[in-house]
């Protein structure tokens, strides 16, 4: 007995009677194959952080809260965003939330009005955290003020504003706000549909920008690579999601040894090993920081050189006063 290989002969005319419906269904089935192929690339790139966030270890190198005092400036009525300045020392910057002018506030230690500064070619939607950090220009410093709330999630384009930290020295306050030009945009949309954020983060290692979700459970982790589009709107990076909700704000310390995200009744902390990435270092279980919360408290910046951290609260009709924890010497 001979062995016959079996299979199917289309003849030319059925080819042609139904060229239309074999080209449909080649189609059907490579757009079947390339979907089930990107959900596999980028299921394998996300990470999901699965760890209970319950009875977390607190941190108890630093002690407070301390009251350094109310904000002088009573024009700072929701502050919702806060950065330690570099260049004007012992200072800080903060701005309100949606539907404030393009500007933003100085405030001293003491939390002493120091002057306000206006930001061409920008606009606040709803700018809800701010960054400090490096940028395109090596050896300057570039704040990064997000205009990414969005409490309707009805906004597709969510925009960062990257301008040169202003050095008020040399600047005359005594008619009103000063205008400041250079203001660059960076335009964003979110590749899993519209969201509210209100959590901004530069790693001053790499100059990436990193948005955090804030409303639904999980929250999502989204990374800006550097350098960051200016001209065309682009696509932010889904990194991957942390096991909490209503991250209000962020921070990557100065040197990059941590990264901080803040709710209103909690701040958590996790601690980078070595020149570890932010994704690996965010899917170990974080520690909490000393915190009392403050009505719908917001803000948090790191102090320059790690000895404490400011919080902030943006209630309105509210007296704020800016907060310092202190790190203890041992």
């Amino acid at each position: 007995m001979t062995s016959e290989r079996v299979g199917f002969n289309i003849s030319p005319f059925f080819m042609r009677k139904n060229m239309k419906y074999i080209i449909l269904l080649a189609i059907l089935y490579n757009t079947a194959c390339s979907s089930v192929h990107s959900q596999e690339n980028e299921t394998d790139t996300w990470f999901t952080a699965s760890y209970s966030m319950n009875n977390l270890p607190i941190d108890e190198n630093f002690e407070g809260p301390i009251a350094m005092g109310s904000l002088e400036n009573t024009q700072i009525d929701e502050a919702s965003g806060l950065a330690v300045s570099y260049i004007n020392q012992g200072s800080l910057w903060t701005h309100n939330d949606s539907g404030d002018f393009n500007r933003i506030f100085l405030v001293g230690p003491n939390a002493e009005d120091l002057g306000t500064i206006r930001l061409e070619n920008t606009g606040n939607r709803d700018w809800e955290d701010m960054a400090i950090g490096p940028g395109p220009v090596d050896g300057k410093v570039y704040l990064y003020i997000a205009d990414i709330g969005d409490n309707r999630a009805q906004h597709d384009i969510k925009r960062i504003f990257r301008v040169e930290e202003p050095d008020v020295s040399g600047m005359d306050f005594s008619m009103g706000p000063v205008w400041v030009s250079g203001s660059e945009t960076i335009r964003f949309r979110f590749p899993d549909g519209m969201k509210d954020a209100e959590t901004l983060m530069i790693d001053p290692e790499t100059k990436d920008l990193y948005v955090v979700s804030k409303r639904e459970f999980p929250i999502t982790v989204y990374v800006a690579r550097y350098p960051q589009d200016t001209e065309d709107i682009f696509e932010i990076e889904k990194l991957g999601t942390l096991p909490f909700t209503d991250a209000t704000a962020g921070e990557i310390a100065h040197d990059g040894s941590n990264i901080v995200i803040k709710t209103k009744t909690n701040i958590y902390m996790w601690i980078r090993e070595g020149n570890e990435s932010i994704p690996d270092a965010l899917q170990r279980q974080p520690v909490r920081l000393p915190y009392t919360p403050e009505p719908q408290g917001e803000a948090f910046a790191w102090k320059a050189d790690g000895s404490g951290y400011f919080t902030l609260s943006e209630r309105k009709g509210f007296d704020p006063v800016l907060y310092f924890y202190k790190k203890m010497d041992h």
